[in-house]
């Protein structure tokens, strides 16, 4: 579940690797400051493992420290980003709404 105050992981090639599905999905990058950027995928470790690698320069100068992850079905990922873009908020998302 992403959501503030839960439990997230850092944001690391082994921590990504070790315990992110390569499954449907949406998840939220964060550092202390708040959230950085929120994604979806089709397969969620596959778009974290780029972002870390940095694909998006905007992620990468904002200091990632930690990540959170749901699985979602492929046909409410879009939507599942979008609703959290608005309710939470992001340094790299544009903000909708």
């Amino acid at each position: 579940m992403i959501a503030p105050g839960q439990s997230g992981y850092t944001f690391d090639y082994g921590t990504i690797t070790s315990l992110v599905p390569t499954q449907s999905g949406v998840y939220a990058i964060y550092n202390r400051q708040g959230w950085i950027y929120f994604g979806e995928g089709q397969d969620i470790r596959a778009r974290l493992l780029a972002h870390l690698n940095g694909d998006n320069p905007c992620i990468l100068n904002h200091g990632p420290t930690g990540f959170q992850f749901e699985t979602v079905p492929a046909n409410q990922r879009v939507a599942r980003q979008d609703a959290l873009i608005v309710q939470l908020g992001s340094a790299c998302n544009q903000r909708l709404g």
